[in-house]
């Protein structure tokens, strides 16, 4: 079932595939639901601060993008009219295991016996 947020999304191909990178394949898109989802980050300035140096305006249009799909919620704060927090939806959620497959593939095929210790102990 299509998401209503993203129902007058114009697609450019049948391909799940294609369509799925289309919302989550930029670089950064999957390393801000993963600062949200497992870091617990909700703002702006705690999501800025990612240590792969997300640009600013990257950030505020990948954040805008990922609320148009239904990926996040964004709220004002309760206690800063100027701060708004970021959750992951229902369907954020269910890109967690994606998350995991790539950690998981990349600590097998792309790191040495040395940094998957290290990345083991950052994960924790």
């Amino acid at each position: 079932m299509i998401n209503k947020q993203i129902s007058n999304t114009k697609f450019r191909s049948m391909c799940p595939i294609a369509r799925g990178l289309e919302i989550f394949g930029d670089k950064w898109t999957l390393l801000i639901i993963r600062d949200i989802a497992l870091h617990d980050k909700t703002t702006f300035k705690e999501l800025i601060h990612m240590p792969e140096g997300i640009a600013t305006n990257t950030l505020a249009s990948r954040l805008q993008r990922l609320v148009e799909t239904g990926i996040l919620t964004k709220t004002k704060s309760v206690y800063n009219k100027l701060v708004f927090h970021y959750n992951v939806t229902e369907m954020g959620r269910q890109l967690i295991p994606v998350l995991e497959s790539i950690y998981n593939w990349s600590l097998e095929h792309l790191f040495t016996e040395e940094e998957r210790q290290l990345a083991d102990k950052l994960k924790k």
